[in-house]
């Protein structure tokens, strides 16, 4: 019975080499894979083979990348906040009447009790009039803890900067957002990640295109995380007249603040196995080798990797997963069938 083991002892233990070249290959078996580099076999394919499988191979050019991290988000409509702004000016309005009226009743206690000194007002208008003075001071500091409440509620939801947005009697970022000049965004970004800490811009497109987005401007990051994603979520404003309020979106946001050097691969490059990426690398006219590739960030394009390819290699850009299999193949051992007695 052919065992399956050699196929994943292979795999546990192979390495991919940091670049090859032809000139390394020597005495290379036509039909037979050879190890290189802990165990990793070369696969041979002359031209005839290549031609009839349609093997397509692409000489990697390095440029300028930075990856971006792809994310969703929504218009946010301002009621919610307009409302904790009504609420909280008018406790404010009430609560500054409620502070005359207490200073009030304090001025005619101590009056009063002047009064009661010398005998003109009786005990009994006094003690009347420090109740009603507990009576004022108890519906005034009810009204602190309501102001209170309101600004714990908000930033708990909301966060302390747009609280103090919505509270301030005179606030412009209010008065941007209320004439339409920008919108409120939120983005949720996948689960275990998080917003770098240099990136204030991301790109948006309701339509989901990179080509055609616009640039957000970073204001804060919300308390809680998204029910359904559990993702982290942040507040951006943007003057796009392409996002509505309620209307969903795809967000682009850069992995760092600079470009780096690295290599775009297509999609088509990769080829997976317990998930594990793998692209092919030509050595020479007729000889390929596998090279594991870690972490590849997913682009427009294909794929960015940064640098686990070098500028100017042979890469196969169709026929990988046909590679592999052949190298899956190439590694179950050859056993001679044994004669019938």
């Amino acid at each position: 019975m052919i065992s399956l083991i050699t196929i994943f002892l292979f795999y546990l233990l192979s390495a991919y080499p940091t670049f090859i070249n032809a000139s390394e290959v020597n005495n290379i078996d036509s039909h037979k894979s050879i190890p290189l580099f802990n165990g990793q076999p070369v696969i041979f394919m002359d031209e005839k083979m290549q031609n009839n499988s349609g093997l397509k191979i692409l000489k990697t050019k390095a440029s300028l990348f930075n990856p971006e991290m792809i994310a969703y988000g929504k218009g946010i409509s301002l009621t919610p906040l307009l409302t904790i702004r009504k609420n909280y000016l008018s406790t404010i309005a009430q609560q500054n009447e409620l502070k005359v009226r207490l200073n009030q009743a304090e001025k005619n206690i101590s009056r009063l009790q002047n009064l009661h000194k010398i005998e003109v007002v009786s005990t009994k208008k006094l003690q009347k009039k420090r109740s009603q003075w507990h009576s004022e001071k108890a519906i005034y500091d009810k009204n602190i803890y309501k102001i209170q409440s309101i600004l714990n509620n908000s930033k708990l939801h909301w966060g302390e900067l747009l609280t103090n947005w919505v509270i301030n009697k005179h606030s412009p970022q209010l008065d941007k957002l209320m004439s339409g000049e920008f919108i409120l965004l939120q983005i949720t970004v996948p689960t275990s990640q998080t917003l770098p800490s240099d990136i204030k811009t991301v790109f948006i497109s309701p339509n989901g295109t990179r080509s055609t987005a616009v640039s957000a401007s970073f204001v804060s990051i919300l308390p809680q995380v998204d029910d359904f994603s559990q993702g982290t979520q942040y507040i951006f404003l943007s003057n796009t007249t392409k996002v509505k309020v309620g209307m969903n979106f795809t967000a682009w946001i850069p992995h760092q603040k600079h470009a780096q050097k690295g290599i775009i691969i297509p999609e088509s490059s990769l080829a997976w196995h317990l998930e594990q990426a793998f692209v092919f690398i030509q050595i020479d006219e007729e000889h390929f080798v596998h090279r594991e590739i870690s972490k590849p960030i997913k682009t427009i394009n294909g794929y960015y990797i940064g640098k686990q390819i070098a500028e100017g290699e042979n890469l196969v850009t169709t026929g990988t997963s046909m590679l592999l299999s052949h190298e899956f193949k190439s590694q179950i051992p050859h056993e001679d069938n044994d004669d019938d007695d």
